[in-house]
């Protein structure tokens, strides 16, 4: 249960930062309004407001989203591989879990160059250790590893039904102006910062976000694992399967000779890479920009393989 527990941990940080919009606005600007208008979109799914600032149409952002659940699906295949059933029932109850974010945006100050810093109470949330404790109660009283699922679907449930706010904390979110661009853009390293913030994800997972995700200047022997977010693009289908294999090799502790016996027509295998696809897309799909290996570290550390 600690290992399920700990990738759990993983992918909640994951589903935090890949549900982060791309924060542009490019009409005339009332900063406090477009933070808003942003965070709720954000975190409840609310569109219309954002739309209007960001000068997208409201269907395009919707759809957007609905990808970005989509995809959140294909991130917990990798869970239930290790025997552990969510369905798209946890999908829904992360929803309710943004939703449930609580904030309060109390200023703003434009500087000389135009650009401007939104001050925000954030009220940090008890929910993730909550959630913790609801799933190792529940986990007492399985008997297999198949019902852990349940209990995290109902853990996370009743977590958000039984969470506690604490006292405001003063964050801030910058906007900027990009002259290239012609568009005010929100910072996302802010709005990253924020989401850590509404549910206390630091001490509730005993990590320090800002370093988690912050490329780490190796440069490994295995060229595949020094790819960044350019060259995972550029590649072929061909290229992204060997930079796979070498993350399985990385990750697993394999040698060259046991790598050289995967049979790369095994259906089974075939299917276990497109997953390693998929979630490799799904982290930079979010923002992030650090090397493969640095990736692999990150699986290893804090998910234990």
């Amino acid at each position: 249960m600690r290992k399920q527990t700990k990738i759990l941990a993983f992918v909640l940080v994951s589903v935090f930062i890949m549900m982060c919009l791309s924060g542009c606005v490019r009409k005339g600007i009332d900063a406090e309004a477009a933070v808003d208008a942003y965070l709720k979109a954000e975190t409840r799914g609310e569109f219309e407001e954002y739309a209007k600032f960001a000068d997208v149409d409201k269907e395009e952002l919707e759809k957007n989203y609905e990808e970005t659940l989509e995809e959140l699906k294909t991130m917990f295949e990798q869970v239930e591989s290790l025997g552990i059933n969510v369905g798209d029932e946890l999908v829904e109850e992360l929803k309710n879990l943004l939703a449930s974010a609580k904030y309060e945006i109390t200023g703003s100050m434009r500087d000389e160059d135009g650009n401007y810093t939104v001050d925000i109470d954030v009220y940090p949330s008890d929910v993730i250790t909550v959630f913790f404790e609801k799933i190792v109660e529940g986990a007492m009283a399985v008997t297999e590893v198949e019902e852990i699922g349940d209990v995290m679907v109902q853990g996370l449930r009743d977590a958000i039904a039984e969470q506690t706010y604490g006292e405001p904390e003063a964050c801030q979110v910058h906007i900027t102006y990009n002259e290239e661009k012609k568009q005010y853009e929100i910072s996302n390293e802010d709005t990253n910062a924020l989401i850590g913030k509404f549910f206390d994800l630091e001490s509730a997972l005993g990590i320090d976000l800002s370093q988690m995700y912050a490329p780490s200047g190796t440069v490994y022997d295995d060229p595949y694992l020094n790819w960044t977010y350019a060259e995972w693009t550029a590649a072929t289908e061909e290229e992204k399967t060997q930079c796979c294999l070498a993350i399985l090799k990385e990750a697993q502790g394999l040698t060259d000779e046991q790598i050289a016996l995967y049979d790369l027509n095994d259906p089974s295998l075939q299917e276990a890479i497109q997953i390693m696809k998929d979630g490799v897309e799904l982290s930079y799909s979010g923002g992030l920009n650090i090397s493969i290996g640095d990736y692999v570290e990150i699986m290893k550390t804090q998910m234990g393989f």
